[in-house]
């Protein structure tokens, strides 16, 4: 069976290292310019107060929003985040990762090391590691 081989392929070693955050009261359209301007498709939310969650907002949100009539112009990011943020640790296999957008019918994790946040991980993340998977799965087999 390939498990164990599943298992070896870590989220930190197909996360996205940088660490794109916004400050809740930014408008939508502010953050939609930023992500164009940084090639970016999410940014953590910052909490306003210490006891708050963080939150995330996805390009996904901001075109269903847009979508949806809302003017993104005028609505902060803090109005519409998904709360509270996932999070997953660097050494978590991707395999529990990908259970994890699934159960929680997210896109993204913000990668948590005990301290802070440091990466992001998303469905495009765990698609561009898995040809390297597959290639390890093979080459235990020839």
């Amino acid at each position: 069976c390939a498990l164990p081989i599943l298992k070896r392929l870590k989220v930190r070693d197909v996360m996205t290292n940088e660490v794109a955050t916004v400050d809740p009261s930014t408008t939508l359209l502010d953050a939609a310019k930023r992500m164009v301007q940084r090639g970016m498709d999410a940014f953590i939310v910052s909490p306003l107060e210490k006891d708050e969650p963080f939150g995330i907002i996805t390009e996904t949100d901001v075109v269903d929003l847009f979508a949806d009539e809302v003017d993104i112009g005028k609505v902060s990011v803090g109005e519409v985040a998904n709360k509270p943020l996932f999070i997953v640790s660097p050494g978590m296999p991707i395999l529990y990762a990908a259970k994890m957008f699934r159960k929680g019918g997210v896109s993204h994790l913000a990668v948590f090391n005990g301290q802070e946040i440091i990466g992001v991980i998303s469905y495009s993340d765990v698609l561009n590691g898995l040809p390297s998977l597959i290639e390890q799965i093979y080459s235990e087999f020839d």
